[in-house]
């Protein structure tokens, strides 16, 4: 059902409900008695209906007389109905106190039959006589207070014998409010009695049953779930209700405990109803928080609680009569109640709508029973219905909220186990990034443990060296210069190592916290200016223009020199690495006053005309160890450290970094950070410490070489040095100069070119070189057809098996890592070009034995090519060594250079021994010599067996002889 028609069929039931108990209460009344008497002549003594004993009765007030005098008596008053003109009491404050008779005379369809009477509760004792015979009573009459009140319904049976009876009725009321016949008595055959009873009674104990059953399943509920009071509040009021309809209808606790006082039991059930009305104020309150005023709360509470404290502190019918003038404000309450549920209905509140049906149905049996009680309309109690409906449509309600909570629960569940789940990945999560945090704390002790143990070695190194090195503007003679070179190699390289391992051991130091800042009073300009300066000579070589303009600044302040220095260091030497010859770097240095007192923004810019980065490359270039070009083949070295240390150390110093710049154009970097104004006791910038951390170091002198080597013995081996470092390519180089011929290239791509050109015997490169990288040229080498032969050692610094074994799967016939010992790499070289040496010897002599059964295979595709080329033209005398030459698309300089190298014979050598092997299989098989010799290509037999004879050392008419003797 959908959500807007649930509402309108749940409106319907309840005022269906409402019109049947309306219907019930004003079911039409056949028949009336008038002037004292009943006329059911009409009436049909097996009619399934009993007849209702309404009208105007005879009525005797303070007497107890017999039939006769009370008919005499001419008095008549409605039943049911009150005393109150004759106490003279008030309806809103009755006290009906006193005694009467009551009399009917009933006009009966048949004689001699046996009728049944149906007496409802009668305030507070009566005696039943028909026909002047006693038939029943309840409690003990009297004219005073020494009655005996009691309540209790009853059925009793009697024969009239005639047609007519007369009902006489002594009633007495000394201890209740309302007094006389307050429901109508019923008259008929015993069957339709009866059964009218049974269904009274069945009714209201399935009522009681009902509501009690409710009450402890809402106990039930309220116990497994404790944080919601409304099914405990709920239960409360169904106990209560159910309490009440003992004392309704039937009167069934009087039938279950006759013996019970009735003045204590009357007191329970008026003080049922304020005990009623706060809970429903709190139930509602708990369904609704907010919707309930405190000055409504509080107002309800008194009253009510007033009311209880009157039913147990005074009489029957002192409470009695304040219930009823209090009854007013019940249906005001319950107005009240109906606003609310009103109000929670307008705003959509889960069971808001229910409520708003109930209340609609309890406030008009409230105010029902209020007029009825009053006398003022003669209906029915419908309280207790309704009070039934209510209690089934809040239980409806509550369960519908039960079921929302149980939902909302399981949701609840689902996102606790979900939120577990991510506080256990969390709780890995961070017991991962403890762990993480252990190594790298376990990392930086190592880092800086190992930095410290290094900077032993090279002070060691360093300083040895220094005090070799001559004066600065003096230097070695000519024969020494050599090793002036070596020493300022060793030198130069030492100190940029310990460059590195500082900036290793300042990230450290950085993560661990353990660097702090340490303030000296000195001149910036000044300090910049020779930091500047010890760069001068880096940038003449490599003919870039360095500038350097400080602006006005104060002659002296306050800053951290070595932050500083270090900072300015790695800017400049970035700008410097990646700007081309011909560019130019800029170093700029201002300053501009800050908010606070004393302290300046000291501004450091550092421009240059170099390649440039990449927009998408920005972001990251601080990140440590971050490589903009991460391959082989990248241009520039370097760790990815010094910008990384640039922007922590600025960090460190509370400052900022920035950087622009456009690739093909230069890129800037600016530094700013907040220096003080100096004041007494302060340290002093010592003046020479930028000459001791970064000291002006000459370039090494490298001797040139020239792109061949020369040597008085031109059949030494031809050895290609490829490197991209100037110092160790012309280390390696020099170190093989004194036993090969050497050529030297700068990348792979000059690389390539040299072998192409020269056809060196082996090749020694580096792997990671800018334009090609050493993989790449030993692929080369290996895959094509003129440079298939040469051997190639490949360089390089990493150590791990995995780049060992790509440079062997590439065709490279050794590797050697970094650092090498000069003597290992000469025995390499040596071992290999021996092992090229006697491999040719070996195939040599394959050429010059007759009786081989095969041609050497070396180089397969490459040989045979040859051999079928020679193979086409084998009878072709004019055959030269450039038509061979084209047949295997090479020059003939090439072609005879890489036979020398792999057969060790020239091409014209090469074709004459295969026309020879060729011409030996030929006599083998029986041919003459002569037409062997032309079969083969000589123009001439003698020059034939001349040849033939030099190589074999056997005449061809020999070897005939040789190969016949053999058979």
């Amino acid at each position: 059902m959908t959500p807007l028609r649930s509402p309108r069929v749940l409106l319907l039931v309840f005022y269906l409900s409402s019109q049947t108990l309306v219907g019930l209460a004003q079911k039409n009344r056949v028949y009336t008695a008038r002037a004292g008497v009943m006329d059911l002549s009409s009436y049909s003594y097996g009619a399934s209906e009993p007849v209702a004993l309404v009208g105007d009765w005879f009525f005797k007030w303070d007497q107890f007389v017999d039939s006769a005098r009370v008919v005499t008596n001419q008095t008549l008053i409605p039943v049911p109905g009150n005393w109150h003109s004759y106490t003279g009491s008030s309806t809103l404050f009755p006290q009906d106190l006193g005694h009467c008779t009551y009399g009917l005379r009933i006009i009966l369809p048949d004689s001699g039959k046996v009728w049944s009477l149906r007496l409802p509760p009668i305030r507070t004792a009566y005696t039943l006589y028909v026909n002047g015979q006693l038939v029943t009573q309840t409690g003990r009459v009297a004219t005073d207070r020494s009655m005996k009140p009691e309540i209790n319904a009853k059925v009793v049976s009697f024969l009239v014998p005639g047609k007519e009876a007369f009902l006489l009725l002594h009633v007495s009321n000394y201890y209740f409010a309302y007094g006389g016949i307050w429901k109508s008595l019923e008259l008929g055959n015993p069957v339709v009695i009866a059964q009218s009873r049974e269904r009274s009674l069945l009714l209201s104990s399935f009522i009681v049953g009902a509501l009690f059953i409710i009450g402890l399943y809402h106990f039930v509920l309220y116990a497994l779930r404790r944080k919601d009071r409304a099914p405990l509040l709920f239960g409360i009021l169904c106990v209560l209700a159910a309490f009440r309809e003992n004392f309704n209808s039937e009167s069934l606790f009087f039938l279950v405990f006759p013996e019970a006082d009735w003045v204590l039991a009357n007191k329970a059930l008026y003080g049922a109803f304020p005990i009623g009305i706060i809970g429903i104020t709190l139930y509602l309150q708990c369904l609704f928080p907010g919707t309930i005023s405190a000055l409504a709360r509080k107002s309800i509470f008194a009253l009510n609680v007033g009311f209880l404290a009157l039913v147990l502190l005074t009489p029957p019918p002192i409470y009695a009569a304040w219930g009823t003038l209090i009854s007013p404000l019940a249906t005001v309450e319950c107005g009240y109640f109906f606003w609310i549920a009103f109000q929670a209905s307008r705003q959509k509140k889960e069971g808001g709508f229910i409520l708003f049906c109930d209340m609609i149905l309890l406030t008009a049996c409230v105010i029902n029973d209020t007029l009825y009680q009053a006398g003022l309309i003669h209906t029915y109690f419908l309280l207790s219905s309704a009070v039934v409906v209510f209690t089934l449509c809040q239980s409806l309600l509550l369960a519908i909220r039960f079921s929302t909570a149980f939902k909302r629960t399981e949701a609840l569940t689902v996102e606790l186990k979900t939120a577990n789940q991510l506080i256990e990945q969390m709780a890995l999560k961070r017991q991962e990034a403890d762990r993480r945090k252990e190594v790298e704390e376990v990392k930086n002790r190592f880092f800086s443990n190992i930095t410290h143990e290094f900077r032993t070695p090279l002070t060691l190194i360093i300083s040895p060296i220094e005090q070799l090195l001559p004066p600065q503007g003096k230097g070695f003679s000519v024969e020494n210069s050599v090793l002036q070179n070596t020493l300022t190699t060793i030198h130069r390289n030492a100190r940029q190592l310990l460059q590195l391992i500082n900036q290793l051991l300042d990230l450290s130091k950085l993560e661990s916290g353990s660097l702090t800042i340490q303030e000296s009073q000195g001149d910036v300009v000044h300090f910049l200016n020779d930091l500047v300066n010890s760069f001068r000579i880096t940038a003449e070589t490599k003919r870039i223009q360095l500038t350097y303009q400080p602006g006005p600044l104060p002659d002296q302040l306050l800053f951290d020199d070595d932050k500083w220095g270090k900072i300015s260091y790695n800017l400049l030497s970035n700008a410097l690495k990646y700007t081309p010859g011909g560019g130019s770097v800029e170093v700029k240095l201002t300053a501009e006053p800050m908010q606070a007192t004393g302290y300046l923004i000291l501004r450091l810019s550092v421009s240059d005309t170099g390649i440039g980065i990449a927009s998408d490359q920005l972001p990251h270039i601080f990140d440590r160890f971050y490589q903009i070009d991460a391959s082989r083949t990248r241009s520039f070295g370097g760790t990815g450290i010094g910008l990384a240390l640039v922007r922590e150390l600025t960090d460190l110093l509370n400052g900022t970094v920035s950087v622009e710049s456009e690739v093909g154009k230069g890129t800037t970097v600016t530094v700013e950070c907040p220096v003080r104004l100096p004041f007494a006791d302060h340290p002093t910038l010592n003046p020479v410490t930028s000459q001791t951390l970064w000291p002006e170091i000459s370039p090494p002198f490298v001797a040139p070489l020239p792109d061949k080597i020369a040597s008085i013995n031109e059949t030494l081996p031809l050895i290609l040095v490829v490197e991209d470092n100037p110092a160790l390519r012309h280390l390696i180089a020099a170190g093989l100069a004194n036993t090969y011929r050497v050529i030297a290239a700068a990348d792979g791509q000059e690389g390539w070119k040299f072998c192409q050109a020269e056809l060196p015997d082996l090749v020694l490169s580096d792997i990671m070189m800018p334009e090609m990288d050493g993989l790449q040229l030993c692929r080369l080498i290996k895959q094509t057809s003129q440079t298939s032969h040469i051997a190639v050692i490949l360089l390089t610094a990493k150590t791990a098996s995995e780049s060992k074994l790509e440079g062997l799967s590439v065709g490279a016939n050794d590797y050697l890592t970094k650092p090498f010992d000069q003597r290992e790499l000469q025995l390499r070289v040596a071992n290999l070009l021996h092992y090229q040496s006697t491999l040719r010897k070996f195939y040599n002599l394959q050429f010059s034995k007759p009786q081989t059964t095969a041609l050497p295979a070396y180089e397969n595709a490459f040989l045979s090519q040859l051999y079928q080329a020679l193979e086409k033209h084998i009878d072709d005398a004019k055959l030269s060594v450039d038509d061979l030459a084209v047949e295997v698309s090479m020059s003939s300089r090439t072609l005879n250079r890489k036979l020398t190298t792999m057969l060790g014979m020239t091409v014209s050598e090469f074709i004459r021994n295969y026309r020879l092997r060729k011409a030996a299989d030929l006599l083998k098989a029986g041919y003459p010599v002569s037409e062997t010799a032309y079969m083969v290509g000589f123009e001439s037999p003698s020059y034939f067996g001349q040849c033939f004879k030099d190589l074999f050392t056997l005449s061809p008419s020999e070897y005939i002889r040789s190969i016949l003797s053999e058979n």
